[in-house]
């Protein structure tokens, strides 16, 4: 009888762990109040265990008119009055989930924090932002290859002109916080790119 409660116990044990170790494969911790609910492109990893650098995901949202409107008339000033600029977590936000805060002009400045473990030592010196500088883990990484070479040349051609133009507005947050949302208002497009 002892050994069937243990047992019970364990099993009910890895049904609680599941989420957390599977939570990590998708993140929807995108700034709710830019309405972001069409997708127009997404190329995505995920594995049944991570974190780990294991899931990543590129994205391409419409951001619909309205939105696009206030943040060309308000500018950066609008998204960092947004309630999850704030900084607080809404109720059910997931303790590893930071919001997207402190929201940038482009270009995209080149520090330490686009790159996945925050180290520039891990590249060249001459390193610039890019998709393979964000998912990459260090100079010469090749395990995320095949995801970068998956997203379509049109698709990473405009997110590298949105993230070197002025005009638009990065921040970081979601998994750890490092994961990163552009928005270009002038082409109607939010890019979000996890990272595990």
């Amino acid at each position: 009888m002892k050994l069937n409660h243990i047992t019970s116990r364990a099993v009910a044990l890895s049904f609680i762990a599941l989420p957390a170790i599977v939570g990590c494969t998708k993140n929807e911790s995108r700034p709710t109040e830019l309405q972001l609910t069409r997708v127009l492109y997404q190329k995505e990893v995920s594995n049944a265990v991570g974190p780990g650098g294991m899931n990543h995901s590129f994205t391409i949202y419409e951001l619909p008119k309205e939105t696009s409107a206030a943040i060309t008339d308000k500018r950066v000033t609008y998204l960092n009055s947004l309630h999850s600029a704030s900084g607080k977590k809404t109720p059910g936000e997931k303790a590893l989930s930071a919001p997207f805060t402190d929201w940038h002009v482009t270009p995209v400045s080149k520090t330490a924090r686009w790159l996945r473990y925050e180290e520039e030592r891990r590249f060249n010196k001459g390193w610039e932002p890019s998709i393979t500088t964000f998912y990459q883990s260090f100079e010469g990484d090749t395990s995320k290859d095949g995801f970068i070479s998956s997203i379509s040349t049109e698709h990473a051609d405009s997110f590298h002109t949105a993230i070197s133009t002025p005009g638009n507005y990065y921040a970081y947050g979601a998994y750890r916080g490092m994961c990163l949302v552009v928005v270009s208002p002038e082409t109607g497009k939010v890019f979000y790119l996890f990272r595990d």
